[in-house]
């Protein structure tokens, strides 16, 4: 009876959703949704060093995290990555590319530590 119990409440514990807008989020999701985001930022670098255009791609970034700010308000690593992001807007690529790259590093550090909200 014990480990029947133990049982139901690790399938309990792994299937636990978040309600959003009356819309079940399994944390699964969630956190594949933050690793796509990841390898999105992450793409920035070798975009950048390429001489692309990382603009638009960013701005998506961005606004998809202020998207998930808005629903999920309490996510503290969330707000410093959004300013890392917005910071790399206004950069100065010509003069601050370590910095870019730095903070490209330091933002697929903060979407890990948002994603383990999530586990």
């Amino acid at each position: 009876m014990a480990l029947l119990l133990q049982e139901s409440w690790i399938h309990l514990i792994s299937i636990i959703m978040i309600s959003v807008y009356d819309i079940e989020v399994d944390n699964t999701a969630i956190r594949n949704n933050l690793k796509r985001l990841q390898s999105q930022v992450f793409k920035l670098l070798p975009m950048q060093e390429e001489g692309k255009e990382c603009g638009k791609p960013l701005e998506t970034i961005i606004l998809e995290l202020l998207g998930m700010q808005g629903l999920f308000s309490d996510l503290d690593y969330l707000i410093a990555l959004i300013c890392k992001l917005k910071g790399l807007i206004e950069l100065d690529l010509e003069k601050d590319f370590m910095l870019y790259r730095r903070t490209i590093f330091e933002c697929c550090g903060l979407i890990d530590k948002v994603s383990n909200y999530f586990n």
